[in-house]
């Protein structure tokens, strides 16, 4: 049986905050976000004797539910009954750290499920597609359509769809840079899985009202801003969405950022100049966004001189406006 040789090279997921939660609205979730060139999830796939993952301990279960689901949804009729075990394939794994608001569950299943259906001569199928088969998507699609488009992108949350509907995808400016910061000090735990979906349920609903606030700035402010590459506009309009959206947590995180050190840290970057700042989904990353290398650069020397309540280690990264990447696709 012929394999192909491949790498699928993902990029990260940021989330600007959702829309609405709760069933008050006569849509929940939604929102915007933007694709990011890293860190990034890479999936290696080789012909080999029998099944074999390499890979670190907290995405085995992801990759063996990708695998599994994988073969039920879009595997060829030769693979689709063979023991798991014994599918001709070694699969090489790198993935970011779990729970840190990239996504990268989604961009794990998606790269796994991508490599396997191109080693296997078959075609993608599409984002709603994988994201049904997988389970993935059920509240933010941003990294679901993001996966295969990279850019900013607007989805419209969930009314008796499975999957949100795109409601939009644009190019990023390639100038405005991300500073990526992680909180060294009192960080929350971790909200996912089942802790995340308890969380949801006893989260008191956004009103209409609510949701209905943070889709005009979204709809006239933050789009506009990004299809104008209006950055002081832009700016405004995401820190105040970010903070707006946040607020819907604040039950169970004690206000609109992860912890009391994100806070701080939100807190010190918006004293420093005109940044866009927010926290990715549940966090614990916040991310600040700035018109050029040179402002994201000197925020995180800012920062790196900060006190002990906003310790941090901070990086710059670029937005992706190309989705995942295939690479050294070849027949063996």
């Amino acid at each position: 049986m012929p394999i192909n040789s491949l790498t699928i090279s993902a990029p990260s997921r940021l989330h600007f905050g959702l829309l609405a939660i709760g069933d008050l609205t006569a849509r929940k979730y939604g929102g915007a976000g933007l694709m990011i060139d890293g860190p990034r999830t890479e999936v290696t796939v080789a012909a080999n004797d029998q099944l074999e993952v390499v890979a670190a301990d907290d995405t085995q279960e992801t990759i063996s539910d990708s695998i599994r689901l994988w073969q039920k949804s879009f595997a060829p009729n030769s693979v689709r009954g063979l023991p798991l075990a014994t599918l001709p394939v070694k699969l090489a794994v790198n993935s970011p750290l779990r729970h840190r608001g990239f996504g990268s569950g989604t961009q794990l299943a998606f790269a796994v499920t991508t490599a396997l259906q191109l080693a296997f001569d078959q075609p993608l199928p599409s984002a709603e597609e994988m994201a049904m088969a997988l389970g993935r998507g059920k509240r933010s699609a941003i990294g679901s359509y993001g996966f295969f488009e990279g850019g900013f992108l607007v989805d419209r949350g969930i009314d008796k769809e499975s999957i949100a509907p795109l409601d939009m995808r644009t190019d990023f400016p390639e100038a405005w840079k991300i500073v990526l910061i992680q909180p060294l000090t009192s960080q929350a735990t971790p909200v996912f899985g089942e802790a995340e979906r308890n969380a949801f349920r006893d989260l008191a609903g956004s009103t209409q009202t609510q949701a209905d606030n943070l889709a005009s700035l979204l709809k006239n402010g933050i789009v506009p801003a990004v299809l104008a590459r209006d950055f002081p506009a832009f700016a405004d309009a995401v820190t105040e969405y970010g903070y707006q959206s946040g607020l819907y947590y604040s039950d169970a995180a004690g206000g609109a950022y992860a912890s009391s050190a994100a806070t701080a840290i939100v807190d010190r970057i918006r004293g420093l100049g005109q940044f866009a700042v927010g926290q990715s989904s549940w966090g614990p990353t916040i991310f600040a966004i700035g018109p050029s290398e040179k402002d994201a650069n000197w925020l995180v020397e800012k920062l790196a001189q900060g006190e002990d309540d906003v310790a941090c280690h901070a990086e710059v990264v670029s937005v992706d406006n190309v989705g995942m990447r295939v690479r050294g696709l070849s027949k063996l």
